[in-house]
């Protein structure tokens, strides 16, 4: 691993915001630095600064850096560095590393709980069954996006042969992408939810096909070295139940939760967009995040950050099919349950019905 890269990676991504209004200021506070896999803050994400503005992670005796980093694989690479602590990739990234390569790294934090990703069409699109894919153009973020490889699992799953029916089109993310479809450069869209939901801010009008085996693949989740782990459990533990509790806000009080993520990352709060549009625009990215991190409920199960036997055992097999991986593997190869019950310690009620009465004061 070339380590200069690896910082150069992130020093070109960027770090977080400041800490203006927020209540974790404090003495005797451990840092905590993590990797999140994104160009920059957006709503999708709103359960950091909320756990951040309203003192979850303080709680915890935590102040946590979020810094950004072009994708899964350096965000992985920081934390095998040393770098940073905690990462927050998508499994197809981390899973090569740590079962071919052996790697020390295991998701600790099932965060997405059921697949961000997946194939998006316009609504006017004569695309209206899996079959009418065959012989179509597909856009991704590039070539080497990770989406790639669940597209194919997908379409295989459907009767299609990947590599010989469609073509994958590298076509960027946002305003990109969005472009390429309408200009009928592609015929439709392998990206995830936050992408879709900014499009449709942008008037988009889309229709999305998902499957079985796309429901049972749990999706970005947070991840740290198992030797950090052991060293620092009560680190995870609350970093874990901070942002759980994070997670219950946000759901509860969405628009506070996006007010607080322009008072600690105030460049989300983009000038010339009136209030309105931007609380709305924000609104629609967080809704459709929330449906994939509170999939399975659970608060009501008291089960936060866990990582589902079924959905282990389908990523083995996805990896398998598409050649991530040479052969199956377990769960303890990539995965962890040891802190979920300290992750769930909270009253998520207690938590709701104060959201729901909440109004942000800035």
């Amino acid at each position: 691993m070339a380590l200069p890269l690896v910082a150069a990676a992130l020093v070109a991504a960027g770090c977080g915001g400041g800490d203006s209004g927020s209540k974790e200021k404090g003495e005797n506070l451990r840092t905590v630095k993590v990797a999140l896999a994104i160009k920059a803050m957006n709503s999708s994400f709103a359960a950091i600064p909320v756990a951040r503005y309203l003192g979850y992670f303080k709680e915890e005796g935590l102040k946590v850096e979020t810094t950004f980093t072009p994708g899964s694989t350096q965000a992985i690479q920081a934390v095998a560095a040393g770098q940073l602590d905690i990462a927050a990739p998508v499994p197809q990234s981390l899973i090569p590393d740590a079962v071919t390569n052996r790697s020390d790294q295991r998701m600790f934090f099932n965060w997405a709980r059921s697949q961000v990703a997946s194939f998006a069409v316009e609504d006017a699109s004569p695309i209206r069954g899996w079959q009418d894919f065959k012989g179509k153009k597909i856009g991704a973020q590039s070539l080497g996006s990770g989406t790639i490889p669940l597209a194919k699992a997908l379409l295989r799953e459907q009767g299609l042969d990947p590599d010989k029916d469609v073509q994958f089109v590298s076509v960027g993310l946002e305003a990109a992408a969005y472009h390429a479809m309408q200009s009928k450069r592609i015929d439709a869209l392998m990206l995830f939810d936050s992408q879709y939901a900014a499009m449709e801010n942008l008037g988009a009008k889309l229709r999305y096909f998902n499957s079985p085996l796309g429901k049972r693949l749990f999706s970005t989740g947070f991840s740290a070295k198992q030797s950090f782990m052991q060293a620092n459990p009560k680190v995870i533990e609350g970093f874990g139940r901070a942002m759980a509790k994070a997670n219950v806000f946000a759901t509860a009080n969405p628009e506070a939760a996006i007010k607080m993520m322009y008072k600690i990352y105030p460049k989300t709060n983009v000038p010339g967009v009136p209030e309105k549009k931007k609380i709305a625009d924000n609104k629609r990215i967080l809704a459709l995040r929330t449906t994939y991190l509170t999939s399975g409920d659970p608060s009501g199960h008291k089960n936060w950050g866990s990582f589902p036997e079924d959905g282990v055992k389908a990523w083995s097999d996805f990896s398998v099919t598409t050649k991530l991986t040479p052969a199956a593997f377990k769960a303890d190869q990539i995965v962890t349950n040891q802190f979920v019950p300290a992750f769930n310690d909270f009253d998520a009620q207690q938590i709701t019905n104060a959201a729901k009465t909440y109004e942000f004061g800035g």
